[in-house]
């Protein structure tokens, strides 16, 4: 039935409702690209048209943000900046928003239409870690011990004993709180495997059991 098809019911919309729902979706969710975009339609898929459809109607994610008026996110902006320039714009930004490490910043500079973490890697490489260096300097006065309470106390806020996975745990992890995993494995010299026998985990025995539970529940 038609009124099943939602390609039919955003069809019927002209222009200005179209532009209305998604100008209200991108002030409210910070949506500044087309990946943002579509991560947000699989959360609500029935909110808003596809990206295809606005493709369609709008000829592109940016022409539709142009008629909105809104800002661009676009990576080869970046590259008519001078380094000087880039890294003034980055580091105001971190000042700015108290940005406390490169997770934290790869967490919103796209929300911000800021350049990417990857994007300043690429431009900057190993130097990129200045820009933060400020910021992260704390971690190199803590002493290991301090960090290591630090991270057992977050995993078991996590209620990640019985996983411990390092992925999930860099997904969910305080930063305000702590440095990244990369960052203490580094301050550590410390594999992650390591750092959980460090604080009191048997590592391997808890990944054992999960491949295990893994394979029963696929039997």
């Amino acid at each position: 039935m038609k009124t099943n098809d939602k390609r039919i019911v955003w069809k019927e919309k002209n222009d200005l409702e179209l532009m209305s729902i998604i100008s209200s979706i991108h002030d409210k969710e910070n949506i500044f690209t087309s990946r943002q975009y579509q991560e947000y339609k699989k959360k609500h898929s029935q909110a808003v048209p596809s990206l295809w459809f606005i493709r369609e109607r709008f000829s592109s994610w940016e022409g539709l943000l142009h008629k909105l008026g809104k800002p661009t996110y676009n990576k080869e902006q970046w590259y008519r900046y001078s380094d000087e320039e880039l890294k003034l714009l980055v580091t105001t930004f971190i000042s700015e928003k108290e940005i406390k490490s490169q997770h934290q910043y790869e967490k919103i500079s796209g929300k911000n239409n800021m350049p990417s973490l990857y994007t300043l890697r690429m431009r900057f490489g190993e130097r990129v870690r200045a820009f933060f260096k400020n910021k992260e300097s704390h971690v190199i006065q803590e002493t290991n011990f301090e960090l290591l309470t630090k991270l057992k106390s977050e995993i078991i806020r996590l209620n990640l004993e019985s996983d411990l996975s390092m992925t999930k745990f860099n997904e969910l992890y305080d930063d305000n709180e702590l440095p990244s995993v990369f960052t203490i494995m580094r301050k550590t010299d410390k594999t992650w495997e390591q750092l959980m026998a460090e604080i009191g985990y048997d590592y391997q025995e808890i990944k054992m059991r999960k491949i295990k539970k893994n394979l029963k529940n696929n039997n």
